[in-house]
């Protein structure tokens, strides 16, 4: 005697790309197998169960192509970071603890 659980998920999808669009659908399964023997304390009915789940909410993907100039200032952001954090830091660590100051 055996029972056997089948959850089925399955979420409405809208796929937007340049060259295609299209309506479908993602799903997902979930098995769990569970072996009914009454006299070791396992009880149930033994069988196939297939529980559906469909989902409410769309998932909606668009391709986007971002701009030369939107690229080219994220890339001087990361080029600054990685510059600004490996640099020399005995120079940030003096200039920040010593002041001059004139009379």
């Amino acid at each position: 005697n055996h029972m056997f659980q089948y959850f089925i998920t399955i979420v409405p999808t809208k796929l937007n790309t340049y060259q295609m669009s299209a309506d479908t659908h993602q799903y997902s399964v979930t098995e769990r197998e569970r072996v009914i023997n009454h006299a070791a304390g396992s009880h149930g009915v033994s069988g196939i169960f297939m529980k559906y789940d469909i989902s409410s909410l769309m998932v909606k993907v668009t391709e986007q192509h971002m701009p030369l100039w939107q690229f080219l200032v994220r890339l001087c952001g990361i080029v600054g970071g990685i510059f600004s954090t490996t640099g020399d830091s005995s120079r940030v660590f003096l200039s920040s603890h010593f002041s001059v100051e004139s009379c």
